[in-house]
């Protein structure tokens, strides 16, 4: 299994190589990210291509700024230039982690998208296909499209019921791993390809001259709750939170509208099918979804929502169980000198029927809710260094323990303390070394789960990981 993991990770590295051989050499202002999107604070959605991108607004970047600012969009310099409709564009992302709880399942959860011990991952393998009819002036109409394909480790958190798998969870795109002689996520009686194909986005932007420049997003799309990426590009670190792992949707399937009502301002609403759902499901329910967001001088601002009734369980009677399921999620950042910036993420959610009782045999809602906090400096051109200190609360253990056994585990309270450097070797390559400490309470004596990490058997870890990402 090692040595096939180290064949694929070994194979895209020569396919970047190759690419890296046959580019000419460009300035270093690729941005691959969405357009008009911009309640949300942080750089999955940009302005328009036209803004002064040397004094980047905040409300339009999220910590990783340092990467993300000196990476304007190539794909649509070359699609003016070319007069072409889709071009192409993305990154190669790989990375490795070590855990100090050494755990025998060489897994490293509840972390994610870095869940493996010394392991060499081929995080994402990043395609973007971008295409336009014109540039969005607030006062014409125009269209622009975009589809995302990712294959690679994280492709299997960004899958969406009735896309690349079935409602019933079973494999569409990918085939099912044989837990005998593949490698898999999950457990052998349900598992998950570890590697694999996802199209995390693919929609239409309509830009219309009403209210000031009003966008239409119609299709599938990253969430614009909470404040990390599922691309890393738009991350400081190279792992992620607990609030966005355990916490948040990572996709929506509808349609949003967004747009400026004055200079410093910004609002969205929406619809959609639920988290992380191609399709309507069985009750055919639609969610609703929106935000505000304010970007006065050195400080932004925002507040975004999504909630419907997203959940559907059974109870210990076998009777299906329907659920409204709400997240809140607020978002600050401050340019606190020229090098150094601040930020602070909060999110509250709660879930009707998540919580079951095994000795009562009935359920009851559920809650969960975070604040994490970001300090970044910038110590010169190619170099940052930054902090992330995060308190994530499962009141309920309704959310990273088996709802099952609610019951049976007491605790609920998730710390984390990052530390972490980026380096942007040129204007292709960034590394992103972290040292991370993870600290739970959450355990169980009926079970005899004395902590959450290192196959449920210890209640602190130490990680050390490291990724490359190259973008093309």
């Amino acid at each position: 299994m090692v040595y096939r993991r180290f064949t694929k990770c070994s194979l895209a590295l020569a396919a970047v190589l190759a690419i890296t051989s046959n580019l000419k050499a460009q300035t270093n202002r690729f941005y691959v990210a969405d357009s008009s999107y911009t309640t949300k604070v942080a750089s999955e959605y940009r302005p328009e291509l036209d803004m002064n991108w040397d004094t980047p607004s905040p409300a339009f970047y999220p910590v990783s700024y340092k990467i993300a600012d000196k990476l304007q969009n190539r794909a649509a310099v070359r699609r003016e230039k070319n007069d072409a409709w889709f071009t192409p564009s993305g990154w190669v992302e790989m990375g490795y982690a070590w855990n100090s709880s050494k755990p025998a399942s060489g897994r490293n959860t509840p972390l994610g998208f870095v869940d493996q011990h010394q392991e060499l991952q081929l995080n994402q393998l990043y395609l973007v296909l971008e295409g336009g009819t014109g540039k969005d002036d607030n006062e014409s109409w125009s269209l622009d499209a975009r589809v995302d394909l990712m294959f690679g480790t994280d492709h299997g958190f960004t899958t969406a019921s009735g896309l690349e798998v079935r409602r019933d969870g079973s494999q569409r795109w990918n085939s099912t791993p044989d837990p005998a002689t593949d490698d898999y996520r999950g457990t052998a009686g349900n598992p998950r390809p570890y590697y694999g194909l996802a199209m995390p986005q693919i929609y239409l932007d309509v830009h219309t001259p009403w209210l000031q420049g009003m966008d239409l997003r119609m299709g599938h799309f990253y969430t614009n709750v909470g404040y990390e990426s599922v691309m890393p590009l738009e991350n400081f670190f190279y792992t992620h939170t607990m609030s966005m792992m355990y916490g948040q949707p990572f996709t929506h399937t509808g349609m949003m509208a967004s747009t400026k009502l004055f200079d410093a301002m910004d609002i969205s609403f929406g619809f959609t099918r639920g988290w992380d759902n191609w399709e309507d499901d069985a009750e055919g329910d639609i969610s609703i979804a929106g935000g505000i967001g304010f970007n006065l001088e050195d400080n932004a601002f925002s507040v975004n929502f999504h909630s419907g009734d997203d959940f559907i369980g059974l109870d210990n009677d076998g009777n299906t169980v329907i659920g409204n399921v709400t997240i809140i999620t607020l978002n600050y950042t401050r340019n606190l000198t020229d090098n150094l910036t601040y930020a602070l993420t909060a999110d509250v959610g709660h879930g009707d029927g998540m919580q079951l009782h095994t000795s009562s045999a009935s359920v009851s809602g559920a809650r969960w809710y975070g604040i994490t906090n970001y300090l970044t400096y910038d110590v010169g051109e190619k170099l940052s260094t930054g902090l992330r200190v995060e308190w994530f609360r499962d009141q309920d253990n309704s959310r990273i323990m088996p709802g099952a056994f609610s019951d049976h585990v007491s605790g609920g309270n998730y710390v984390n303390v990052s530390l972490g450097l980026n380096y942007r070797h040129n204007d292709r390559w960034t590394f992103r070394p972290e040292a991370r400490w993870d600290w739970s309470d959450t355990k169980s004596a009926d079970l005899s789960v004395p902590g959450v990490f290192g196959d449920f058997q210890e209640n602190d870890t130490f990680t050390l990981s490291m990724d490359a990402i190259f973008t093309y």
